[in-house]
C-alpha cells in the first residue's frame, strides 16, 4: 500500500472520504507494502463492521429485506467466492511479485468479510444464503448461475491456473477487473433499488471499493508495462466505471 499521504484504503472508500480521481489513481505509486499485521487489522476491522451490521439488523422485529436485497446478497456471495478463488490461485504461484500478491490478499480479506455479512443477514431473517441455479432475476431476466455478470468461465480459470510470470499477472488483473465491474453493476442496482437501508449502504460502499480496486490494479498493470490479454478491453473505458448510485 502507498504511504499514508497517498494511499487510498478500502476504509476511505467505504466512508466516502476518498476524492481520488482516475488520473490520480493511475499516477505512479510511491510503493505498496501490506504486511500480515495490516491484514490482521483489516480482518479485525471487518469483523467489527460485520458485528455492527448484524446488531443493527437484529434490532428489527420484521424482515426488512426485499427481493432485491435478498437476491443481491445471495448472488454477490457466490460472485465473491470466485474472486477469492482467483486470488488464492495467484498466491499459489512462486513467480508473482509481492505487490500483486498483496492486492490479492486485500481482495480475499475484504470479500470474505462481505460474504460473512451477507450470510449473517440472510440467515437472521430465514433466507437461504445460496442463490440456487439462477441469478440476477432480482434486477432483470434471470440467467444461469455461472452466467452471472463478471464471472470467469471454467476455461479462463483453468488458463489462470496454468499461467506463469507476467502472463499470470496480466490475466489475473484482466479477470479481476471484469469480475469487479460485473459486481459493480449489480451493487449499483441494489444501492438504487433495494429496500433495506443497511443493505443499500453496503451496496454503495461496494461500488466505491471495487471501482477503487479496479483503478489500483490497472495502475499496477500500467507501471509494470503488462499488456492487456487477448480477448479483454481496457476496463477504464468501460461504461460500468461510471455507476449511477
Amino acid at each position: 500500500m502507498a504511504d499514508d499521504a497517498t494511499s487510498v484504503t478500502r476504509a476511505d472508500r467505504m466512508s466516502g472520504t476518498s476524492e481520488e480521481t482516475m488520473d490520480e489513481a493511475l499516477a505512479p505509486p510511491t510503493g505498496r507494502a501490506l504486511g500480515y499485521g495490516k491484514v490482521a487489522v483489516l480482518v479485525a476491522a471487518f469483523a467489527f463492521l460485520a458485528g455492527t451490521v448484524g446488531w443493527a439488523i437484529g434490532q428489527k422485529d420484521k424482515d426488512p429485506l426485499s427481493a432485491v436485497d435478498v437476491g443481491f446478497m445471495q448472488d454477490m456471495g457466490y460472485h465473491h467466492s470466485q474472486a477469492v478463488q482467483m486470488s488464492i490461485i495467484l498466491l499459489g504461484k512462486e513467480d508473482i511479485g509481492v505487490s500483486l500478491q498483496q492486492f490479492a490478499i486485500e481482495i480475499i480479506v475484504s470479500q470474505q468479510a462481505d460474504r460473512g455479512m451477507f450470510d449473517a443477514t440472510l440467515d437472521r431473517f430465514g433466507h437461504a444464503t445460496s442463490p440456487g441455479d439462477k441469478a440476477m432475476g432480482w434486477m432483470g431476466p434471470a440467467v444461469p448461475l455461472d452466467s452471472m455478470e463478471g464471472l470467469a468461465s471454467d476455461a479462463q480459470m483453468a488458463e489462470l491456473q496454468k499461467a506463469t510470470g507476467d502472463d499470470a499477472a496480466a490475466l489475473w488483473i484482466a479477470l479481476m477487473s471484469e469480475h469487479h465491474l460485473g459486481g459493480v453493476h449489480m451493487a449499483d442496482y441494489a444501492a438504487r433499488h433495494g429496500h433495506d437501508g443497511t443493505t443499500r449502504n453496503i451496496a454503495r460502499a461496494m461500488v466505491k471499493v471495487q471501482l477503487g480496486e479496479v483503478l489500483d490494479i490497472q495502475r499496477f498493470r500500467v507501471n509494470e508495462k503488462l499488456a492487456i490479454p487477448d480477448g479483454f478491453t481496457d476496463p477504464l473505458e468501460d461504461q460500468r466505471m461510471h455507476p449511477l448510485s
